[in-house]
């Protein structure tokens, strides 16, 4: 077993060869808890990470909310297969018919289509999410609610609105009574407490490191990763729930049922769809499928990032909190040696280029594909298919707070890795920096309807 000391050397090492300000990581197994910590909260103070200093959760606070939802399911008060009308009568966007189609389930594993990074940044408020509604009824869905996973923010602070209508509790409320006092968790979404904790802030890695401009933005994104913090080891009492549904002190917050259904997968082919992950289930990303599945779920906020796995079978939790654009790289690079060398646990290949580039009909391809987060125009250069993402303003600053590059609105190009000319790769140039392209859904003509580079796309010309 790894000890403590063993692991605050790991991370120190990665912490500096990163360029990560701070960073904590805990693991537990069968009962067994070991913590280290490293580094600064805030590099203009040099106040020291604390064992309980608070990161953002980022996106693993949408494994909170969905867990948050299948207490509802539980209860009988949530049924995975209605639809969120029902719950939500005023719920619409710019495409009736298609967000009439939309289900509980659809949220919870982000088959809605729903905008995936549409950001507002609505003023703070206690009815922020109904706010969000109603600009969500401006916007449209991509592609057949139910048929394509596509990675959704929106999806997931629509399922928090679900959540407050049927409580009567605003969101953070809910979620605090329902699942952080529960688990004992030291998290909160609410500022004022932030100010009387140690606190880590972000901070952006571009040659020097600076702090971000802002701790948190875009309120209307909370039960999607935008406004709770938290400590290491909370995020380890969390992710032991998922053992088997219970607290520490074995009183059972989730069915078996629950538990067994929020890991089940939930797609036939996941390729390319989420890096890192076989498979999907209802609030966790699949990292393993199988008998012995892992579950694990990532997130990122402004210049922090984020990490959770959980092993049922071998009673394993490891996390990992980091205050750094590049915290990522940490994160990747700690979870996978303690995984491997430890419990013998790999993940999905990684996605490559290949040596040679494969003929394929260009103009089948080639043409404009929108989504409310931005456009993505597949075009010829030099014959060969090239692609072009366009990102919307907003979230072009948002990738380069949270060190995710896009190819910066130019033409990258793109090779074809199969014989039914579906999946393609874009290299970005650094090494590992390979990111999915896939086409799907042709129409009459033969022509894909639907491109994911990151999220899902639709053919508009």
């Amino acid at each position: 077993m790894l000890t403590s000391n063993e692991l605050a050397e790991r991370l120190s090492r990665l912490a500096e060869k990163f360029t990560v300000p701070g960073a904590s990581a805990a693991l537990w197994h069968d009962g067994t808890l070991v913590r280290a910590e490293t580094g600064a909260v805030n590099v203009e103070t040099g106040a020291p990470v604390l064992p309980g200093t608070l990161f953002a959760a980022g996106s693993v606070t949408k494994t909170l909310t969905a867990s948050l939802a299948m207490t509802l399911v539980d209860e009988r008060r949530l049924d995975l297969e209605a639809p969120v009308l029902d719950y939500l009568p005023d719920f619409t966007t710019a495409d009736p018919d298609r967000s009439a189609a939309i289900t509980v389930r659809m949220l919870l594993n982000h088959s809605s289509g729903l905008p995936g990074n549409y950001l507002p940044d609505l003023a703070p408020g206690d009815d922020v999410l109904e706010r969000l509604m109603q600009e969500l009824a401006t916007l449209t869905v991509t592609g057949v609610p139910g048929r394509r996973f596509s990675y959704c923010n929106m999806g997931m602070s629509t399922l928090g609105r679900l959540v407050e209508a049927i409580t009567g509790d605003r969101f953070d409320v809910a979620l605090r009574t329902r699942i952080l006092q529960p688990l004992g968790m030291h998290a909160t979404a609410d500022a004022e407490e932030l100010l009387l904790r140690s606190t880590a802030v972000g901070h952006v890695v571009d040659g020097a490191v600076s702090r971000v401009p802002r701790l948190r933005v875009w309120p209307e994104y909370g039960p999607a990763g935008s406004r709770l913090w938290l400590d290491v080891e909370s995020l380890i009492r969390f992710g032991r729930m998922h053992l088997d549904g219970t607290t520490p002190d074995e009183h059972r917050l989730l069915s078996q049922e629950a538990v067994d259904q929020m890991r089940t997968p939930q797609y036939d082919e996941f390729w390319g769809c989420l890096r890192g992950c076989a498979n999907f289930g209802l609030g966790w990303g699949i990292f393993r499928e199988g008998d012995d599945p892992v579950l694990t779920h990532s997130g990122a906020n402004l210049g922090m990032h984020s990490t959770l796995y959980v092993i049922p079978k071998q009673k394993i939790v490891l996390a990992v909190l980091t205050n750094s654009t590049t915290g990522a790289m940490l994160h990747s690079t700690l979870c996978t040696e303690i995984l491997d060398e430890f419990f013998d646990v790999r993940g999905p290949a990684a996605i490559a280029a290949p040596e040679a580039i494969a003929e394929v009909d260009n103009e089948r391809f080639t043409g404009l594909y929108r989504a409310p987060d931005g456009q993505v125009f597949v075009e010829v250069h030099n014959g060969r298919l090239h692609a072009r993402l366009t990102p919307e303003p907003g979230l072009a600053e948002w990738d380069r707070l949270m060190g995710s590059p896009t190819g910066a609105g130019q033409a990258v190009p793109i090779t074809c890795l199969d014989s039914e000319q579906r999946r393609f790769v874009m290299d970005l140039g650094s090494p590992g920096n390979v990111t999915a392209v896939q086409f799907y859904e042709p129409g009459a003509d033969g022509r894909p309807t639907l491109v994911r580079l990151g999220t899902l796309y639709e053919r508009t010309s």
